[in-house]
């Protein structure tokens, strides 16, 4: 059986990979530059997906008491803010020269 800590690192693992691995593949691999991709997509989507662990968070707080849900929703959560963090402050520095940081 697997540990509720082993659940939260296990999605917090996943979470941040496949985002990051999503984020990359539209920015670089389609060519789609952060500006373009903003005058066209619908405006949930131009948040920084750190922002979207806000109420994963607020939904892992209330579900504390099950502690495989809670564990799931607060790895998917820090998955989002690793993911963000690492995109803006170690990949696009190498890549671009600059953070990419943006307010939506």
């Amino acid at each position: 059986m697997k540990t509720p800590q082993r659940i939260l690192w296990l999605w917090t693992g996943i979470v941040t990979v496949l985002v990051e691995a999503v984020t990359l593949y539209l920015r670089f691999r389609r060519g789609v530059t952060a500006a373009e991709f903003n005058q066209t997509a619908p405006f949930l989507l131009r948040i920084h997906h750190m922002f979207w662990a806000i109420p994963l968070l607020a939904i892992a707080w209330a579900a504390w008491r099950k502690a495989r849900l809670s564990g799931a929703l607060l790895g998917l959560a820090l998955g989002l803010i690793l993911s963000d963090l690492l995109h803006h402050f170690v990949i696009l520095p190498l890549v671009v020269g600059n953070t990419g940081w943006h307010w939506p």
